[in-house]
This record gives C-alpha cells, sequence and structure tokens, in this order.
C-alpha cells in the first residue's frame, strides 16, 4: 500500500514538473504576463502618466535614454483614448504585440471629432530580473 502512494506521488511529481517545463505552457505564461504588462504601460502612457510608463522599458533601454529625452519621444499623448492588446505571441526572450489603439482627432475647421483605431506592433524583451520590459524602435 505504501509503496502504490509513493508511485502515485512520484508519477505526480514527474507530469507536475514536466508542465513546468513545457516550452508551450512556459510561452503561454510569458504571454500573459506581457499582456498584463502591456495593457498598464498603455493605461499609463493615455493617463499621461509618462514618468511610470518608462519604467515598463527595457533596463538597456532605460540605461541608453534618459526620461526626458524619452518624454519628448511620445507622440500622441491626447489623442489616445483606448488601448486593448489583441495578441502576443512569444519565444524564449522576446514578445510581439499587437495592440489595438482608439485615436480621437479634432481638427480646426471640423465641428466634431473623428474617431479612429489603428494598430501598433511592440516587442517585448525579458530583463535580467526575469521582468518583461517594452523595447520601442529606434
Amino acid at each position: 500500500m505504501l509503496s502504490k502512494k509513493i508511485l502515485v506521488t512520484f508519477l505526480m511529481v514527474v507530469v507536475l514538473s514536466a508542465c513546468a517545463t513545457d516550452p508551450a505552457v512556459q510561452a503561454k505564461r510569458d504571454e500573459a504576463a506581457v499582456a498584463q504588462r502591456a495593457a498598464e504601460r498603455w493605461a499609463l502612457l493615455i493617463e499621461g502618466r509618462l514618468e511610470s510608463a518608462y519604467e515598463y522599458l527595457t533596463p538597456g533601454y532605460r540605461a541608453s535614454t534618459p526620461y526626458p529625452h524619452y518624454q519628448k519621444s511620445v507622440k500622441g499623448q491626447g489623442l489616445w483614448q483606448a488601448a486593448t492588446v489583441e495578441n502576443v505571441q512569444c519565444e524564449q526572450e522576446s514578445c510581439d504585440v499587437k495592440v489595438k489603439l482608439n485615436l480621437k482627432i479634432q481638427y480646426p475647421r471640423m465641428r466634431k471629432p473623428i474617431h479612429t483605431d489603428t494598430e501598433v506592433f511592440e516587442r517585448w524583451i525579458r530583463g535580467p530580473d526575469g521582468v518583461w520590459g517594452f523595447l520601442p524602435k529606434q
């Protein structure tokens, strides 16, 4: 009877450890983590909280681009109304993210603003600490 319990426990450990190291399972975990971080970052950008959004960038990018330079490079503030992470695909240490943005554009001679959608594609990289960071195109 005891040997049966040990065998069952051993099999459970083997199955669970296989799931933990399965690349497909890890990719799904990474995709969920990146989707959440991308959504959080876009929420900060829409709110105009650029300094907080800056923290979502990769450590290497932040080391080479001081915040004032990053702040000047952000274009679209005030136009962005909503962001939805539509797709995340991860391979090992990087993920490609597709985000749908809803924009409100007001032209000077038009009475009503125009509402439109666009898509942006982002690259996210796993940092040395295991935290995913956004890597802007240079």
